[in-house]
């Protein structure tokens, strides 16, 4: 099935392509891991994987979406990065 994925300061949200639905949402603070790699099928298409938590920490759940292309595998991951980064090196008042 296709998707939609949109990537913004809260996290993650997966949506049908009409955007009518949605189908998951990965809030920024439960994300634990991602990570993307090629899926070895020489098809040119590549994995995003998130290793995600619950609330509680108690859970953990593994998300694998597949991407039209490493580079935009990539473009997720990277601005993914910048989130963490910019929230892990701002200041406190």
């Amino acid at each position: 099935e296709e998707f939609i994925m949109g990537v913004s300061k809260y996290g993650i949200k997966v949506s049908t392509s009409d955007q009518y639905d949605v189908l998951h949402r990965h809030a920024l603070y439960l994300i634990i891991r991602m990570m993307c790699y090629d899926d070895g099928l020489g098809a040119g298409k590549s994995l995003l994987a998130l290793k995600t938590t619950d609330a509680s920490n108690e859970d953990y759940s593994l998300w694998v979406y597949q991407c039209n292309s490493l580079e935009q595998a990539q473009a997720v991951c990277k601005v993914l990065s910048t989130a963490f980064d910019s929230v892990l090196t701002s200041e406190k008042p």
